[in-house]
């Protein structure tokens, strides 16, 4: 039986090959690159054996959300399997222990095998799940549109526990020690405005704080004693991990949409106003804001020493430097992009609404290889154990290898 997301892969796969050149709106690729089929990968030297990253357990792989992997990009890539649910995947997958967990928007968390993709157990819920669940131990932890946040039994999706805010919850929740280092404690935010931090264990709250307006993305943490984030109030917070007393705030032009990435003392994000900007949270002000065309950057930002790299509605993938605010490169994909890039060492990955996953060199923004899906990608990939593992809207996932 032809069902449509076939139709659509065929149709992005014939729209992919003949659109003609005169529609492209910048020349992204060399001469060289340009006579490739698509798909085709370029000639490189072969890696040194990679760093092996087993695990991902939580939104942008880390408690500062700075994207980075930590290890070398996979050559020649494959999709290795696939999963289909029935409805878009908008949250990463996270991995702990050759287990795979993610959520779909008709309500599903799903858990599967990493190496065969076998699904291990489903739970439904009466919402959306748009959240990015994080793992801890035994425990997984995901946010649902029915304004829980849920702790479930990795091994059997079973409901331990289960916290009730007074809104949707679309953000991931991010992880750490308490200040003695004697329990791990959730920090979550809601679409209700208030950040929370909870007890793993049992979800007692320890403290809260309120804010003016809906918050959608995940807070970080900074130097184990700060919490970094923004809200739809067009205000950057930060407050103490250990207290939640505010340290300070910085006012902006724009709604702030997404999760931040920090490293360091740095702190950097994109806005519906169509910017990026960076700032350095000791000294509580912005320090640069970075403009191209009139476009929303929806998606989180990933940041390395020296650079930042943010996904935009205009197409494009943008490098920018870290330390001026300047644009070092742009790359042009066919579709918007709403996905959020990740880092290794010599390369970034990211999806495209046009159904392909691209790999970029980190200093020039050449194309290392290009993969097409057939469905388009919002969610962030994520990497763990060899896979890059990405969702698409029309709900499948895909473990690339």
């Amino acid at each position: 039986m032809i069902t449509w997301k076939f139709i659509r892969r065929v149709f992005l796969v014939g729209l992919s090959c003949g659109l003609p050149a005169c529609q492209q709106e910048e020349k992204q690729e060399t001469p060289e690159e340009q006579g490739k089929k698509e798909g085709e990968v370029r000639q490189e030297m072969p890696h040194p054996k990679p760093l092996g990253r087993v695990s991902w357990e939580m939104t942008r792989g880390g408690a500062d959300l700075s994207g980075q992997v930590g290890d070398l990009v996979p050559q020649n890539p494959e999709v290795s399997w696939t999963f289909e649910t029935d409805a878009p995947i908008l949250g990463e997958a996270v991995v702990s222990g050759g287990v795979v967990v993610f959520g779909n928007d008709q309500g599903v968390v799903y858990a599967l095998d990493l190496k065969s993709g076998a699904k291990k157990w489903e739970q439904t819920f009466e919402d959306s799940i748009e959240a990015t669940p994080a793992i801890s131990g035994q425990m997984v932890f995901v946010g649902c549109q029915d304004s829980f946040l849920y702790a479930l039994d990795l091994q059997s999706g079973k409901i331990q526990w289960k916290y009730e805010t007074d809104d949707k919850i679309t953000a991931g929740v991010n992880l750490t020690m308490n200040a003695d280092g004697s329990a791990k404690w959730l920090l979550l935010n809601g679409y209700d405005g208030v950040c929370r931090v909870l007890e793993a264990e049992s979800g007692a709250e320890v403290w809260s704080y309120e804010t003016d307006e809906y918050i959608n993305g995940t807070p970080a943490i900074i130097d184990g004693k700060w919490i970094v984030f923004g809200g739809c109030d067009r205000v950057l917070y930060t407050l103490d991990l250990a207290t939640g007393a505010e340290v300070s705030k910085i006012e902006t032009e724009a709604e702030i949409v997404s999760t931040v990435a920090t490293l360091g003392d740095f702190v950097t994000w994109g806005t519906y106003g169509n910017e990026v900007l960076g700032a350095e949270v000791s000294k509580a002000k912005v320090s640069w804001v970075y403009r191209d065309r009139q476009f929303p950057f929806m998606a989180s930002p990933a940041v390395s020493e020296s650079t930042v790299y943010a996904g935009c509605r205009d197409k494009k993938i943008h490098a920018i430097s870290r330390k001026t605010g300047k644009g070092a490169w742009k790359y042009k994909t066919r579709g918007r992009v709403e996905s959020a890039p990740i880092l290794f060492h010599d390369a970034l990955v990211c999806g495209s609404n046009d159904g392909r996953l691209y790999a970029l060199t980190l200093e020039e923004g050449e194309l290392l290889w290009k993969l097409d899906l057939g469905e388009s990608i919002v969610a962030a990939p994520s990497f763990a154990d060899g896979f890059i593992l990405v969702g698409s809207e029309d709900g499948t996932l895909f473990a690339v290898k």
